[in-house]
């Protein structure tokens, strides 16, 4: 019986000891990745843009030059996260900030599945609610539960990230009601409620539009002028007829264009008129997610290099 128990006891401390060393080893794993992530991060690796492909809808992933992340809107749905992990290290669990440019489901759709998988510093929004919605409202449940700094864009501002300056030129919520500044029924469209900013390293920058359709294009070029000028544009609207008027493509002058939609989508984005006229006012080369796929852009001291894979 002694003998018995001797064994039992002997193959109990046998289990302990394993069960002791798998945990031990977990935790070593788990700070070596937490090592790797920091040092990762804390290289320049210049500025990197993701336009993903993520199909009718719209999503960015910038990373900026200290390692620090944006994403910019998510998708309709739980695809983001498939896109995420296609330029995310799988142990990398953090997004710094969330942008989200308006409350359309295109554009927000994926968001409470973001909030729901990463831990997210801050996320950034225009303001706009859309009360009774029940995908609205679940986001919204998912950013109270995150407890990250929320921030409420309602005028211009300028943020220096890393060595990148990232200027907000819209939303003004003081248009929204002051009848005697024209364009005050500007934000009557959701689309027109977008943020749009302007992102510049180094020499070269890009302009991101959200949803802008051309009465907000109108007001962008009155109060920005050539300050609108910039090297990469991504589209207004996935490229619909309802954005990138002449004037405003005129402003800008980008020399790429990148329209964010999928496959045969029944809306025809991006408009073929819209393509032509890029092509022949401001010579600009045509990218799209439904046809290229993720589109990347690489800019660091050796130049600017958009490709796709």
């Amino acid at each position: 019986m002694k003998k018995i128990q001797l064994i039992l006891f002997l193959i109990l401390i046998i289990v302990l000891s394993m069960l002791f060393l798998v945990k031990k080893d977990k935790q070593q794993i788990n700070l070596e990745q937490k090592n790797q992530e920091v040092v990762e991060k804390s290289i320049n690796k210049g500025l990197k843009v993701t336009y993903l492909d993520i199909g009718q809808g719209d999503a960015s992933f910038i990373e900026f030059p200290d390692g620090e992340q944006m994403l910019v809107d998510c998708a309709i749905d739980g695809r983001i996260l498939e896109a995420l992990g296609r330029v995310m290290p799988y142990y990398d669990h953090v997004i710094d900030y969330l942008l989200v440019t308006h409350p359309d489901l295109d554009h927000y759709g994926g968001c409470t599945e973001v909030l729901n998988r990463f831990d997210v510093k801050n996320i950034v929004y225009n303001g706009l609610e859309k009360k009774g919605d029940q995908m609205w409202e679940a986001f919204q449940l998912a950013v109270q539960n995150e407890k990250a700094n929320y921030t409420e864009v309602t005028k211009e501002e300028v943020w220096n990230i890393a060595s990148t300056t990232l200027h907000i030129l819209y939303p003004d919520h003081s248009l929204r009601d002051n009848k005697n500044i024209p364009n005050s029924k500007l934000e009557a469209n959701d689309n027109n409620t977008s943020i749009v900013f302007k992102l510049a390293y180094l020499d070269k920058s890009m302009l991101f539009m959200g949803d802008t359709e051309t009465e907000l294009e109108k007001y962008l070029i009155a109060t920005y002028d050539n300050q609108l000028d910039v090297d990469i544009l991504k589209l207004g609207h996935h490229g619909s007829d309802s954005s990138s008027s002449q004037d405003f493509i005129k402003i800008v002058s980008p020399h790429d264009a990148i329209a964010s939609c999928g496959l045969n989508n029944k809306y025809g984005h991006p408009s073929r008129r819209i393509l032509s006229k890029l092509e022949r006012v401001s010579s600009s080369t045509i990218w799209r997610t439904d046809w290229q796929g993720d589109i990347f852009l690489n800019l660091d001291e050796s130049g600017l290099n958009l490709h796709i894979n």
